[in-house]
């Protein structure tokens, strides 16, 4: 893991609308910026179809999946395969954000998913209001720590510490972080599980 490095971009990534979300978690040409061709609305999700945006240098295809939380809408995933998306959305949820989409790739059977955020709700959306994306799957609290991931410019990890009833950015970089940064930074190793941290011995 890169521990100097955060996200290519410094800026904050959700906005008052699902457009606004998923255009901001791409780079376009500014004399061609990307346009929304179609959007679709089931409960606090939204996919976003776009033309013209790029993600890590390759032009968008596939519906951005973006969900609306207290601070406004954050883009989530690229969905452009089956294994992109945790499928535990809601009945009926998957089938309406997907109509009208370009078809899935199926790369079945899936290895881990998104979508998991975990721990209490304004915690976790206290920490999603940090994260600095461009696309953030998934925040876990645990206790006064909390790990989100992001991706979108390369892809990594942010870990932050409440102090005094604030949430503080400890370390954020590519990669994934293992066991020796969770000594360094003193995070419980109950919560190491939690965090999906890779070289943890987990039950």
């Amino acid at each position: 893991m890169n521990a100097a490095a955060a996200p290519a971009s410094s800026t904050v990534r959700y906005a008052p609308t699902a457009q606004r979300a998923a255009i901001g978690a791409m780079y376009s040409d500014p004399k061609k910026p990307a346009v929304v061709v179609r959007i679709n609305v089931a409960g606090p999700y939204a996919t976003v179809l776009t033309k013209g945006g790029r993600i890590e240098g390759e032009f968008v295809t596939g519906p951005i999946l973006v969900k609306h939380f207290s601070f406004g809408w954050q883009p989530l995933a690229l969905w452009e395969s089956r294994c992109d998306v945790n499928p535990a959305l809601g009945e009926g949820v998957e089938e309406r954000l997907l109509h009208g989409m370009p078809a899935l790739r199926d790369d079945r059977p899936c290895k881990g998913g998104f979508l998991n955020d975990a721990g209490p709700r304004s915690q976790v959306e206290a920490v999603r209001k940090q994260m600095l994306g461009p696309l953030v799957p998934d925040v876990v609290v645990y206790g006064s720590w909390a790990m989100g991931e992001w991706y979108g410019a390369g892809g990594g990890q942010s870990l932050y510490h409440e102090r005094e009833g604030r949430w503080q950015l400890i370390e954020s970089g590519g990669g994934a972080m293992g066991v020796d940064y969770m000594r360094k930074y003193g995070v419980p190793q109950p919560a190491w599980c939690k965090f999906g941290i890779f070289d943890a011995k987990c039950p």
